[in-house]
């Protein structure tokens, strides 16, 4: 059984919906400390100057080391109506745009409070868009403790995982003699980017999927090698 782990992004790119195509189980690693900054409430995409970021105003003041499943969204502003409205001027005419901008604004009518439910539930709406029939978990609803390393051994080992499926960059920082101790065998991720026609010029990398899914006739993971 394959387990893979990964913070809930926002609307993340191809290669993290690759990664989960080729698991049994998909853990939402939400129990670890927020990174500011980072893709948890960000993502790119793809306008006609270049690249531009969708962002999640949160709630960071006094909340310095809040862990994922902690942390509130800020609606001071009105930060839904500025997304909506930049994904239908960039988007507009794109292949796809009546279908899947549809899905997009009953997602951003629902009232959340937490980000990592606004995050979880895009990421199963893009999940259903490419058919990916995988079983998603909240790491937080576990309450396996441990840090690193160990924390990921035990929520493989909680989900009865006999593969863990690692982004590549875990060749720096994973103690493969922990996994080996519990019989995990560790394999590493490698995703080739896909090129599908895009607006705006030439093809840009390392966008939201939002934008392949708006762009590229999808009738299946054709992309994914499964």
């Amino acid at each position: 059984m394959i387990v893979s782990i990964h913070q809930p992004n926002l609307f993340p790119w191809l290669g993290y919906f690759d990664k989960m195509a080729k698991s049994d189980m998909f853990i939402f690693l939400d129990n670890v400390q927020f990174t500011k900054g980072g893709f948890q409430n960000r993502v790119k995409v793809k306008g006609p100057n270049g690249p531009q970021w969708l962002t999640v105003p949160v709630k960071t003041k006094g909340r310095a080391f809040q862990m994922t499943n902690n942390v509130e969204m800020n609606h001071q502003n009105d930060w839904k109506k500025k997304h909506l409205s930049t994904i239908e001027s960039l988007y507009s005419g794109a292949i796809n745009f009546d279908s899947l901008f549809n899905r997009i604004k009953e997602l951003y009518k629902e009232e959340n409070a937490l980000l990592v439910d606004f995050t979880t539930k895009g990421i199963q709406v893009i999940q259903s868009m490419l058919d990916l029939k995988v079983n998603t978990l909240n790491a937080s609803l576990l309450n396996i403790e441990g840090n690193s390393s160990r924390l990921l051994v035990n929520l493989v080992k909680e989900v009865g995982g006999t593969v863990y499926l690692s982004g590549p960059s875990g060749k720096k920082y994973l103690d493969e003699t922990m996994f080996k101790a519990e019989n995990i065998k560790i394999e590493y991720h490698e995703f080739q980017e896909v090129i599908y026609p895009q607006k705006y010029n030439d093809f840009m990398p390392g966008l939201t999927s939002l934008d392949y899914l708006f762009n590229k006739e999808v009738s299946n993971v054709e992309y994914m090698d499964i």
